[in-house]
């Protein structure tokens, strides 16, 4: 077979390798970025999602029926777990949450201490006042559990209370870092919300777990209800201003930056476009009560408690 002349195996070895320093020029290679994550940071959540666990338990197994009545026992202890270790992972994942807004800009903890002290406040006042509409079927167990998801929620409280603070103080920066930031607070906010309605919905599946087993104090169906609506009410005076704050904030930053009145005549219909998908973008077309029963995430407690309460009518 004939070979081309002056073209042998060393060329052939200095061309390619000629064309692969030419790709190797004209190909930027992205590598992969470190997650930034410290090594203790990977498994403190699930140190926090055992050690709610474990204390739910021990209230769980404080419970003089639990041999008497073993099989309600162990379904409300399940889900007393379940809300234990949640707690913990609701924990965690505040904090975590918590950094992010002070990423975009550093809130001291002094400035969310009045709220989490409102919190805290709050949350003794509907669990005193339970005693009105529970009777004796309140009992120091179902405290202690109230408690445990009361803690678990202190991080995400202090995360809207920040969330609050920054959105009144307001963003620096070019137009793009401060429509970053109101997009990465936006999401803070909607995750923090999850949050708290999942440890909602749980505090009611342990109080309707409860229902119509134990020797003494038994609970009834207004325990259910009462905790559903005394929680979703406690969600809803944390998130209600802080959303209506960052909405507020990022409809400022729409006007500012999106002027339809100084638009050109031609671009007047492309300005509104691009106006209409910024606000839908920044939430700006839904209203604060809107998101929440788009979401179900607040009224979710209460929906469970009342099918609790009603669905062993039938």
């Amino acid at each position: 077979m004939p070979v081309s002349p002056g073209f042998g195996p060393a060329d052939e070895a200095a061309a390619h390798e000629a064309w692969a320093s030419a790709a190797r020029s004209s190909t930027v290679f992205y590598p992969p970025r470190p997650l930034g994550v410290a090594g203790w940071t990977r498994t403190y959540r699930t140190a926090l999602m055992v050690l709610g666990g474990t204390l739910a338990f021990a209230v769980a197994w404080s419970n003089p029926d639990k041999d008497t009545y073993h099989s309600n026992w162990l379904i409300w202890t399940a889900v007393a777990v379940l809300l234990g270790a949640l707690s913990g992972s609701a924990f965690g994942s505040g904090l975590a949450r918590r950094g992010e807004v002070n990423r975009v800009l550093r809130i001291s903890h002094w400035q969310t201490m009045p709220a989490i002290v409102m919190f805290l406040l709050l949350a003794t006042v509907a669990v005193v006042s339970s005693k009105f509409f529970i009777g004796s079927g309140l009992t120091a167990r179902g405290v202690l559990l109230t408690a445990i998801a009361v803690v678990g929620a202190l991080p995400a409280g202090a995360t809207l209370a920040a969330l609050r603070c920054l959105a009144l103080r307001g963003f620096t920066g070019t137009p793009g870092e401060q429509l970053a930031a109101l997009i990465k607070l936006r999401r803070v906010l909607k995750r923090v919300l999850q949050l708290l309605g999942s440890l909602l919905v749980f505090i009611v599946l342990v109080n309707a777990a409860a229902i119509g087993w134990g020797t003494a104090n038994h609970l009834d169906e207004a325990a259910v209800v009462y905790t559903g609506a005394a929680g979703t009410l406690l969600v809803g005076l944390m998130y209600v201003p802080t959303s209506a704050l960052l909405r507020r904030r990022a409809s400022i930053f729409v006007s500012q930056f999106v002027d339809l009145a100084h638009a050109p005549r031609e671009r007047l219909v492309e300005a509104a476009e691009d106006r209409a998908k910024l606000e839908h973008l920044l939430g700006l077309d839904h209203t604060t009560l809107g998101e929440i029963q788009a979401g179900l995430v607040i009224v979710s407690p209460l929906l469970a408690s009342a099918a609790a309460a009603l669905l062993p009518r039938f």
